[in-house]
């Protein structure tokens, strides 16, 4: 037989589950204790491989944290390997940057990710952008 606690706090739900009674009653003396120092701003619970957490011990404070993002990536491989060549000469369309950016570091990125740099390059002012919503064409 399986077991749920669920604790309802001003930001969400902690909810542990486990098939043995007395690994909960130790769980809710832990979320008591844990609650007063989780704040909505710095923390957020962590749930292992997407599913809900099987016992208390995978309930955990984890930070925020700016990691390296594939956006991130792709914007400095724009800015240090296709921005200073002659590529944007032209106006070039996303699937043209993805396919650029592969020959030039043989990554393959997803076409959104690449959308989602270019406009950031073209809202800091680096590209200029011509065409319609949804087809956008960038150039220097």
């Amino acid at each position: 037989m399986k077991y749920t606690l669920s604790y309802k706090t001003k930001f969400g739900t902690l909810t542990a589950e486990s098939n043995n009674p007395d690994d909960l009653v130790i769980g809710y003396q832990t979320l008591k204790h844990l609650l007063p120092r989780l704040s909505t701003s710095e923390t957020r619970i962590k749930r292992t491989a997407n599913r809900a957490p099987r016992s208390v011990s995978s309930i955990r404070k984890v930070r925020h944290s700016r990691g390296i993002g594939e956006t991130a990536s792709i914007i400095r491989e724009l800015e240090a390997k296709v921005l200073p060549t002659t590529f944007f000469s032209k106006p070039r369309t996303t699937g043209e940057t993805r396919d650029r950016l592969y020959e030039v570091s043989s990554q393959k990125f997803t076409s959104r990710k690449v959308s989602q740099a270019l406009g950031i390059l073209w809202n800091k002012g680096e590209l200029k952008r011509t065409g319609t919503r949804n087809y956008f064409a960038y150039s220097k």
